[in-house]
């Protein structure tokens, strides 16, 4: 984990930068580095902090780590087994946000989010139909839809041809007409045409895994969000007798007046026949549009205040008054993300829809085409197959070429052996439609490889990404090696270094700092304006202020830190040793980090045993070590910079 940690402090994501020419901008020993492999770098971890200083300071930093980079390449630490297996597992990981799939999933995900932001109300006549159903039954059910369509065209009453036709099980209380639904809990292929143009008319059969679907929009709204409420219920079912209900009618009626009255809402609950919910004071779990009968929704959507009480209600169970606890927006797509990248998946429709195009696109890039038939499996493919104990014949078959990908060769030895790997326990179907499945998951696959092999040749980000894990990767084993393994092992060296820097951990200086993070420059700035009042703002009344609007800025940590003690103190103390913080200086901005440490004061602490100091002497020790380290390196390998490259990148970024 803590290598995977430092190997991540050098790789975020940023956007996508495309294939072009690379210029040479800095040469390390033999090995050359781009402009734009500096560039990229550069802007991704100092976004907030571009200018010509910053610049020039990470080109020192660069050129070190580089340094050490080519130093692991020439001790062969990257061709080391276990170094190459686990750049190949990050390879995997770092790659599927990069191909077309991902990609096309991310665009189907997009749509998910949009289309889920609108509720949609349906006229429906279904026919149903097997998943599996044969070409004869299919045709047969369509021509059947048709028929259906034809007469509402003509004019009959869509309620009664629904009510005579579809095998809605709901038909004979819906008569066709679907309450508001959310889209997504409505099949793909209708979203479609709800969505579509010609969205207000009749559609032509629409095929699901359940049938033909006739459907029309009727009505739209924006989703209505989630509820909670309370309720008291008086039951009374379809069965019940005409003089009982009229009892309970009034019974409810007697209730609401009560209610109006000033009775408390709460106190009434007893009188509800839904003995569940009543323990609970009527509440009921939080729901949104679909999840409770059409009435019962209605009137809890009409409720705008926490608190309002609606009329009793009538719903096939019986009698409501209903009481609005809370209610809440539809999630932001941050937050539903990862449910409707599910959803995506797992549909049928999408998967297909996303595979055709995948598999379409990538053919085109990378010079599909198509040479010789695969039919011979019809034959040579056999039951065994579905016990998953199917082998090539060994009979002498001469190998026919079936395709060229990317100027590469697949022959039907290639597709027996994927046979042979992905073949499962499974129940028996007809020969020939599972080959010809079976050779479109091997064409699928065949061009999924290509495009993942070609991935740093067409996507200079995915390339440099990878450079960074390859040299953070290299960087840490080297660092264990040299510097932070000696630092702690070599006992004799580490006393020596103690004693002959002693003055430094006498009367140890401390800060006491407040830390706090931030959301955005303008926060900081508002920030340090209240606290150059810090007599009037305290850490916690500046939060408030801050704060009355949102989360904008919030506190890390306060307290007094010794060197080592904290990340962000550590900061402080290395601009203190560099001469980079004033004697008035109170306020300090890490822009990389979003971190504004405000300064309340310093103290001098008395001097600490060498086992107090161990891991502050320890870390100085590292950096001495460090410091050396380079040093010999630089006389090791010969570093060059291409000023002009250089002039050209500050001048592309502006940098002033």
């Amino acid at each position: 984990m803590k290598k995977f940690t430092l190997i991540l402090l050098l790789v975020f994501f940023s956007t996508l930068i495309f294939a072009q020419k690379e210029v040479v901008l800095l040469t390390v020993g033999d090995k050359k580095v781009s402009k734009e492999e500096f560039s990229y770098i550069y802007k991704k971890n100092n976004s907030d902090n571009l200018n010509e200083q910053s610049l020039d300071e990470y080109l020192e930093l660069f050129k070190n780590f580089k340094l050490k980079v080519v130093e692991a390449e020439s001790l062969k630490m990257d061709t080391s087994l276990s170094f190459i297996n686990e750049l190949s597992g990050y390879r995997n990981q770092l790659a599927k946000p990069y191909l077309t799939e991902s990609v096309k999933i991310e665009e189907f995900v997009k749509e998910a989010y949009d289309r889920n932001k609108t509720e949609i109300k349906l006229d429906i006549i279904f026919i149903k139909l097997s998943k599996n159903a044969t070409p004869k039954d299919s045709t047969l059910a369509y021509e059947k839809a048709m028929k259906i369509k034809e007469r509402i065209l003509k004019g009959e009453n869509f309620e009664k041809v629904a009510s005579e036709t579809s095998d809605d099980r709901q038909v004979a209380k819906n008569k066709g007409h679907l309450s508001f639904l959310p889209s997504l809990r409505i099949p793909y292929s209708i979203q479609n045409h709800a969505f579509g143009p010609n969205k207000n008319e009749l559609s032509n059969p629409i095929r699901t895994d359940f049938g033909y679907y006739l459907v029309k929009l009727v009505d739209s709204r924006p989703a209505q969000g989630f509820f909670k409420v309370s309720h008291i219920m008086i039951s009374a079912p379809k069965q019940m007798k005409e003089e009982e209900k009229k009892l309970k009618k009034q019974k409810v009626d007697s209730i609401y007046s009560r209610i109006l009255a000033g009775d408390k809402f709460e106190d009434l609950v007893k009188f509800s026949d839904d003995k569940g919910t009543a323990k609970k004071g009527g509440q009921l779990p939080e729901f949104t549009t679909g999840r409770m009968v059409p009435e019962f929704e209605k009137a809890a959507f009409a409720l705008n205040k926490v608190g309002d009480i609606s009329k009793p209600v009538k719903t096939q169970f019986g009698w409501h008054i209903i009481k609005l606890l809370d209610k809440r927006p539809p999630e932001s797509f941050e937050k539903q993300k990862e449910k409707l990248k599910k959803v995506v998946e797992k549909d049928p429709d999408r998967k297909a829809r996303i595979k055709n195009y995948v598999n379409k696109k990538l053919k085109k890039q990378y010079n599909f085409k198509e040479v010789g038939k695969y039919t011979s499996f019809y034959n040579l493919v056999d039951s065994t197959v579905f016990t998953g104990k199917w082998k090539m014949p060994s009979l002498k078959i001469k190998s026919i070429l079936l395709f060229t990908l990317d100027n590469k060769d697949y022959y039907t030895d290639d597709f027996a052996k994927f046979i042979e790997a992905k073949q499962k326990r499974k129940s028996k179907r007809e020969i020939k439609s599972y080959v010809d499945k079976m050779y479109n998951d091997f064409v699928s696959q065949s061009l999924s490889e290509t495009e993942k092999n070609n991935l740093e040749k067409n996507n200079l980000d995915f390339k440099y990404l990878m450079q960074e894990y390859h040299d953070g990767m290299l960087l840490f084993d080297l660092m264990k090696n040299e510097i932070w393994d000696k630092a702690s092992e070599d006992t004799i060296g580490l006393k020596k270094f103690y004693e002959k820097n002693i003055s430094d951990y006498k009367n140890q200086l401390n800060f006491d700092l407040s830390i706090f993070k931030y959301k955005n420059i303008k926060t900081f700035k508002l920030a340090s304006k209240l606290l150059s009042k810090r007599g009037k703002y305290n850490d916690d009344k500046l939060l408030k202020k801050i704060n009355k609007k949102g989360e904008l800025l919030t506190k890390v940590s306060k307290g007094e830190y010794s060197k080592g003690e904290n990340v962000y103190a550590d900061k402080v103390f290395e601009m203190k040793k560099n001469n980079k913080l004033s004697a008035k200086q109170k306020i300090i901005n890490l822009p990389k980090e979003k971190v504004l440490v405000y300064i309340n004061g310093t103290k001098i602490s008395k001097q600490k045993p060498f086992e107090e100091v161990k891991g502050i002497v320890i870390s100085d020790y590292q950096t001495e070590l460090e410091k050396k380290w380079i040093e010999n390196l630089k006389k090791k390998y010969k570093i060059s910079v291409n000023q002009n490259v250089l002039k050209s990148i500050k001048k592309s970024l502006n940098l002033k």
